[in-house]
């Protein structure tokens, strides 16, 4: 081991100057008269985490020149390795001459150069260079790799983390197939930095020829932006944008785009989008945000394929958590994209508040909660409402000896509303003729209770639990009124999930009336292992006669349809759930949906199927619904992968939506095809048939063209 007056550096990191450099070798000699140390037979020196490996290795104290031969490496360290024939350096290594010079980057990437200079120590300069970060075949390393790119000149800047070439072209298994005079990619070093985007290229019947080259502002390491003009030969350009900025306490993604073209027939309007969130910490318990997402018009996210959702929604709200008990205030607006939507009588709802509070559990475990709202709902054209709602309860869990498990408690929901042109009579939102407008109020209150007895039986390999459950829920036989529009409860949608609520609306606006008890039971095993069969079903009784929900919902009769689930994964490659509701009577399914997972990686099929009776949606204007999407997936190979989807309608007898598609991808490169088939119709959304071919390079980027 010896001591050399030299030093290292490295350009991404400070390093110790006056550290040591330490050498080790088989053998040492020194010629003091000629003043040149020659090292031999394992030779290893480093300094600050930078190492030189090498079978012989001379420096010479006159020149200052250290020489390296023979299975020559050098270790950075950020991780890459320089492999050598021959070596010539300056004794602080940042400068000198190479020969067939190996690089290899730290995602196992590859440069080969026929020879090479190194200065300032963090730039490389390679002639007759080759990268490629493609694996090499282990049958015969001598082909050539999947791509690689060859210049007459690179130049490795690990201080900017850029891979530069002069006169470059890309090859493909070995055959040229594009010339460039620059070219450059960031190093696998490189987070981010400014510059292109990968295009994208595409044809289709509304918008003709489209490119999109988006380009990327890296402003600072909070801050961002990316700027995509999106050309078409049939509509004008469509300009793209988003910018992302990170705070102390937060963050904002702004986006959204804007074009003036032709639309309903009409020239040079304008049409756009705002697509937009921010969160941001105000303390440890509170924060506030927004998220904004509009359209100029209905059609427009769907017509240039940015978006499908039927419904945008915008809000800004405050929020605070505090143990048990949150608040919020916020204030909402919607827009329907669909062309039967009509969006001046959408809500715009201001404000929205919240506040729900529960106590810390009593000495026999009993808790108090409070759930207070408060609302102020109006319409461009229609209806408006303003309401204050609380709803104030009192739960006491209890475990007997035996086991068996009761829960008691009352609540009592008040309600105090103010109104403008409401129809008693109807729910019409925009109503006509005489309606009414004033004050309306209502105190409901509900006492319940529930049992529940888990039985558990060990078996060698699993558990089986037997849990049958029961309710009883008492509150008046009145308590809705007409004067009381019906904004949040329209959605009634009665399953396993709900059924021993004491509120089965899905809101304020509408209560629950009456008496009734709610029975069922759960009976699950449970594996040794992940495996699980969980089962449940289920009805109510209503003691007195209600007219609270209407025909077809399943619990407008005294006696419930039966509602149940049944759910099971017995090993990682199969999940299955089936959910139904049966009418009470007939047994005839009312709502029926059936979700399934099966197979390895190698061979797996999805399904999901979808009944809802005409009568469980009466106010639904499609009747019958039935439908089913299936879907084939395999990876029939390390790197090769292919799929097959499709929704068909099967009340109707027409197929909704097909599709295909097939990929490769491995260590370097990504190539994924893809058909599809859609019948959609939509005001200016007509049936349309998109193929896409994206090809991704690593480094390079992806390149896709769609028709």
């Amino acid at each position: 081991m010896a001591l050399l007056p030299a030093t290292f550096s490295h350009a991404q990191e400070p390093v110790d100057e006056d550290a040591p450099i330490l050498l080790s070798a088989d053998q040492v000699t020194y010629d003091e008269e000629l003043g040149i140390v020659v090292a031999s037979g394992n030779v290893e020196v480093s300094q600050n985490d930078r190492v030189l490996l090498a079978d012989t290795l001379t420096y010479n104290e006159r020149t200052a020149i250290v020489t390296a031969s023979g299975n020559v490496s050098l270790l950075e360290p950020s991780g890459e390795v320089m492999f050598a024939d021959y070596v010539e350096l300056t004794d602080d290594l940042e400068e000198g001459v190479i020969r067939n010079i190996r690089i290899l980057l730290t995602d196992q990437s590859r440069v080969a150069a026929a020879s090479g200079t190194r200065t300032d120590g963090n730039r490389t300069e390679l002639s007759k260079a080759v990268f490629s970060p493609c694996n090499l075949c282990e049958e015969d390393p001598t082909r050539a790799p999947l791509w690689q790119i060859k210049a007459v000149r690179v130049v490795h800047d690990q201080e900017e983390q850029l891979i530069q070439y002069q006169d470059a072209w890309m090859e493909i298994f070995g055959i040229p197939i594009a010339y460039t005079p620059y070219f450059e990619h960031p190093d696998p070093t490189l987070d981010r930095k400014s510059g292109f985007l990968s295009p994208t290229f595409g044809i289709s019947d509304d918008l003709g020829f489209t490119a999109e080259t988006p380009y990327y502002f890296n402003i600072a390491p909070d801050k961002d932006a990316t700027v995509a003009p999106l050309i078409t030969s049939k509509q004008s350009v469509v300009l793209l944008g988003e910018y992302r900025q990170r705070f102390a306490e937060g963050q904002i993604e702004l986006g959204g785009s804007a074009t003036v073209a032709e639309h309903d027939g009409r020239q040079d309007q304008f049409r756009g989008h705002i697509d937009s969130t921010g969160r941001f910490d105000i303390n440890d318990e509170w924060r506030w945000g927004f998220d904004a997402n509009r359209a100029t018009d209905k059609t427009y996210l769907r017509f240039y394929n940015f978006d499908d959702e039927t419904i945008l929604t915008s809000r800004a709200f405050v929020e605070g958590f505090e143990g048990r008990n949150y608040a919020s205030v916020q204030g909402l607006t919607f827009q329907g994209t669909r062309d039967i939507d009509n969006n001046d009588e959408a809500p715009i709802v201001l404000p929205y508040a919240t506040y729900d509070y529960a106590s810390e559990p009593g000495s026999y475990g009993q808790y108090l909660t409070f759930d207070a709202n408060a609302m102020a709902l109006s319409r461009i054209e229609g209806r408006n409402s303003r309401r204050l709602s609380l709803i104030s309860g009192w739960t006491l869990p209890y475990t007997a000896p035996a086991g068996d498990i009761y829960t008691v408690g009352a609540r009592l929901q008040t309600d105090l509303y103010s109104v403008d042109g409401v129809d008693p009579d109807s729910n019409l939102q925009n109503p006509s003729g005489d309606t009414f407008s004033g004050i309306e109020g209502r105190f409901f209150p509900q006492l319940f209770a529930e049992w529940r007895y888990p039985l558990v039986r060990h078996h060698s390999r699993v558990d089986e639990v037997l849990e049958p459950v029961a309710s009883v829920i008492v509150g008046p036989n009145s308590g809705n009124t007409g004067r009381i529009p019906n904004e949040d409860s329209l959605d009634i949608e009665f399953d396993e999930t709900n059924l021993f609520s004491p509120n089965r609306f899905a809101g304020r606006d509408r209560v629950d009336t009456g008496q009734r008890i709610n029975y069922g039971v759960n009976w699950s095993l449970y594996g040794a292992g992940d495996g699980y069969l969980e089962t449940f079903i289920g009805q109510s009784y209503q003691f007195n006669e209600s007219d609270d929900f209407r025909e077809g919902t399943g619990i407008e009769d005294n006696l419930s349809d039966v509602v149940g689930r049944v759910e099971a994964s017995p090993n990682r490659y199969l999940d299955f759930l089936y959910r139904f509701r049966f009418d009470s009577e007939t047994l005839e399914a009312e709502r029926n949906e059936v979700r399934l997972r099966a197979g390895p990686p190698i061979f797996s099929f999805g399904l999901s199927y979808a009944f809802l009776n005409e009568d469980a949606n009466a106010e639904d204007e499609f009747g019958d619904r039935e439908e089913i999407y299936a879907t084939v997936n395999s990876r029939f190979s390390e790197n090769w992968f292919a799929s097959v989807a499709g929704r068909h309608d099967l009340e109707d007898g027409k197929t909704l939506s097909y599709g295909a598609g097939i990929g490769y991808v491995d260590e370097c490169i990504e190539i994924r095809t893809t058909a599809t088939r859609t019948f959609y119709e939509d005001g200016e959304i007509e049936p349309s048939t998109t193929f896409l071919l994206t090809v991704g390079f690593k480094y390079l980027g992806a390149f896709g063209a769609g028709f």
